[in-house]
C-alpha cells in the first residue's frame, strides 16, 4: 500500500519534499503502513489469524525504513504478542487474544501515527478428524497521530544559503494530537491434513466505518477509507525426509483508489543437531525467497529460525517507474518468539499448524 499521509507545512524546503513525495507517491489520502514480511505481523493483515499457530505464546517485531534518502522518511515499528485459549479443554475449538503496537513516523516535523488495537478470535474445526479449521476475529483500538510543528522550516526563514531555524517566522499553524476509534473483522480457513503441509485462505476489512483522521475535524473531511485484505499461504513438504519446504505466499489489499498486490515465496531448509549429552534434537531452518509489489519493488527475503526465535531480513528493490530513485530501496526486520507446546502435549494442543499462516 502505498505512503501518503504526509502533512508538511508550505514553503521552499516544505514543498521540495512535497513535490518528490507526491511523484513517488501519488496521492493525498491517508492510508494504512504495510510490511514486506507482513506474515511477521499477522493480526496487521486480518484479525482472524490471531493465536492460530503452532505454539503457546508468539511475540512478533518488525521495523522498517522506507523513503530514508528523502529527508526523513519513514520508520515504522511494530510489536504484537498473541495466544490461544482453551485448546487443551474445548473438544476442537479454542479462543485466541492478542494485542498489537505499532507507530509510524515521517519527515522533519515528525508525523507520527500511533496504533494499539487488542484481538479476539475464535477458531473451531469443521469435522471431527480436525484438517479444516475456520476462524473469526475481531479488531478494535486508538490510533493516534500528531505532529510536531516546531520542528518544520519556513521560506521565511531561508538566509540566502540555508534554513535557519533561529529566524522568527509569521506562520502561527498549530496541529494538536488527535484520536480516532478503529474496527477491523476477518475470517481465515485452514487446511493441515497433517503437521508438515498446509494451505489457508482469509479475507479481512479494516477500518470499518471509514473513520475520519484529519487535523482539522470541524471543517474539513479526510476519511480512513476502509481496507480489504485477501491473503493466502501454503506450506508444501518437498521430500520424504521433511528436509526442504516450500512456502507460497500471496497478498492483495484495496483501500480507496490504492491497490497492493505481493506474491512470491520462499524455500526452507530444515537441519537437525543432536545433543552429545541427551540425544534431543534442535531444529535450524534457514529461508531464502523473493516476493513480487506489482509495479512497485521485488522484494529479496531471508529468515533463520533457530527452536524458538527467528529473524528475518528483507530489502525492496525499486522496479518500473521507481528502478531509478535509490530512495525507493527499502529495509526490514522482523524478529520473532513463539514459545514451544511441551514433548508429549502437541497431541492435546492441537498444533498441527504452522507458526505463520
Amino acid at each position: 500500500m502505498k505512503r501518503n499521509y504526509i502533512f508538511l507545512p508550505s514553503g521552499l524546503h516544505a514543498c521540495f519534499a512535497v513535490i518528490l513525495f507526491c511523484l513517488s507517491l501519488g496521492s493525498t489520502f491517508a492510508q494504512d503502513v504495510h510490511f514486506s514480511q507482513y506474515y511477521n505481523a499477522p493480526m496487521t493483515v486480518n484479525p482472524a489469524l490471531t493465536g492460530v499457530f503452532d505454539g503457546v505464546v508468539r511475540v512478533c517485531n518488525s521495523y522498517r525504513s522506507q523513503w530514508s534518502p528523502i529527508g526523513e522518511g519513514f520508520k515504522t515499528i511494530q510489536l504484537s504478542v498473541d495466544a490461544p485459549l482453551g485448546k487443551t479443554k474445548l473438544d476442537n475449538r479454542y479462543f485466541g487474544v492478542g494485542l498489537q503496537l505499532y507507530q509510524d513516523k515521517a519527515g522533519v516535523a515528525e508525523f507520527r501515527r500511533t496504533i494499539a488495537e487488542a484481538s479476539l478470535s475464535y477458531t473451531t474445526a469443521l469435522e471431527d478428524a480436525g484438517m479444516h479449521w475456520l476462524s473469526i476475529g475481531f479488531q478494535g483500538g486508538l490510533n493516534q497521530l500528531s505532529i510536531d510543528m516546531s520542528k518544520a522550516t519556513w521560506d521565511e526563514q531561508w538566509n540566502g544559503d540555508q534554513f535557519d531555524p533561529s529566524i522568527p517566522t509569521s506562520e502561527k499553524i498549530q496541529l494538536p494530537k488527535f484520536s480516532h476509534l478503529n474496527l477491523n473483522a476477518g475470517v481465515n480457513y485452514l487446511y493441515t491434513p497433517d503437521g508438515f503441509n498446509s494451505a489457508s485462505a482469509g479475507i479481512s476489512l479494516s477500518h470499518i466505518g471509514s473513520p475520519n483522521a484529519t487535523f482539522f475535524p470541524v471543517t474539513e473531511e479526510n476519511p480512513l477509507r476502509s481496507r480489504i485484505s485477501v491473503h493466502g499461504s501454503g506450506e508444501i513438504s518437498l521430500d520424504d525426509e521433511r528436509i526442504m519446504f516450500f512456502n507460497p505466499r500471496v497478498l492483495m489489499q484495496l483501500q480507496g483508489k490504492q491497490k497492493e498486490l505481493v506474491a512470491g515465496g520462499y524455500f526452507r531448509n530444515r537441519l537437525r543437531f543432536k545433543s552429545l549429552y541427551t540425544g534431543f534434537q534442535k531444529q535450524i531452518f534457514f529461508d531464502l525467497g523473493a516476493f513480487y509489489r506489482m509495479n512497485e519493488s521485488l522484494i529479496v527475503s531471508s529468515r533463520l529460525e533457530y527452536h524458538s526465535v527467528a529473524v528475518g531480513v528483507s530489502y525492496d528493490l525499486g522496479v518500473g517507474k521507481l528502478s531509478s530513485l535509490s530512495a525507493a530501496n527499502s529495509w526490514e526486520i522482523g524478529i520473532s518468539y513463539v514459545a514451544p507446546v511441551e514433548r508429549g502435549q502437541r497431541v492435546r494442543h492441537k498444533n498441527k499448524m504452522p507458526r505463520f499462516l
